[in-house]
This record gives structure tokens, C-alpha cells and sequence, in this order.
């Protein structure tokens, strides 16, 4: 396996874990009205669960099992990949700080445009790799 997919693999499972120890919060919150307040992270659960959980572990799952380049047994430019990982973690972050009040909701917009990057990045990055070897 690539240490871009084991990096990519290895982020999610801890957004996972912060997905789902937020889940727990708000679902015990429904029990436990006096922790109501935990109700404002709901915002963060759906982001870090989507996005840096579900999101990521699909493509650094499929950054591993798509097929190499045949002519050179290469998973494509190894630079962009990086810059992929980057600006999708960025983007969770940023949304994250968006939503805590940390940083003000327009960087929400910002946090999203680079997350579409990533997604853009890895589209340019894999589409000749799912190719079919039966022509």
C-alpha cells in the first residue's frame, strides 16, 4: 500500500473517532437535556464524518486499488496527490474552525472550495487509471 494511501486511510479513522465520539455527545444529549448545548457541534460531526471520515478513506482507498499507469507502473504525479490530501484536510479544517466560531462563516465558503479542489485533483488524478483491459 502507498504511504499517501496509509496517510489518507490513517486521517479517517481519526476523523471517524471524532465523528463518532461527537455523535455519542449528541445522542446523550437527548437523554440529558442539560448537555442540550452539545447540539452545536452538529455541524462538525456531519463534516468531519463526510468529509475527513468517509470522503478521504474512499480516496485513499482507490489511490492504492485503481490499476497503475501500464507504461509506467506509476499511481500518476506523486506532488499532486500530496497537494490533493492537503487541500482536502485543509478544508475540513478550516470548516471545522468555521463552525466552532473560530474563524468567521465566510471561511466556510473558503474550506469548501478547497475541498472541491481535492475532489478536482483526484478526478484528474485517477480518470485514466480506471480503464478497462479488455478492449
Amino acid at each position: 500500500m502507498p504511504t499517501l494511501s496509509r496517510w489518507m486511510i490513517k486521517a479517517s479513522m481519526l476523523y471517524m473517532l471524532v465523528g463518532f465520539t461527537i455523535g455519542a455527545l449528541i445522542l446523550i444529549s437527548k437523554v440529558y437535556p442539560e448537555y442540550s448545548s452539545v447540539w452545536s457541534l452538529l455541524s462538525v460531526h456531519i463534516e468531519v464524518s463526510i468529509f475527513g471520515w468517509i470522503i478521504q478513506l474512499t480516496m485513499g482507498t482507490a489511490y492504492w486499488i485503481l490499476p497503475r499507469y501500464l507504461k509506467t507502473k506509476s499511481r500518476g504525479n506523486p506532488r499532486l496527490a500530496l497537494v490533493m490530501v492537503g487541500l482536502l484536510n485543509l478544508g475540513i479544517l478550516i470548516n471545522v474552525a468555521s463552525y466552532l466560531n473560530i474563524l468567521n462563516s465566510t471561511a466556510t465558503i473558503i474550506g469548501r472550495l478547497l475541498e472541491v479542489g481535492a475532489v478536482a485533483l483526484f478526478i484528474l488524478l485517477h480518470w485514466n487509471r480506471a480503464v478497462s483491459y479488455n478492449m
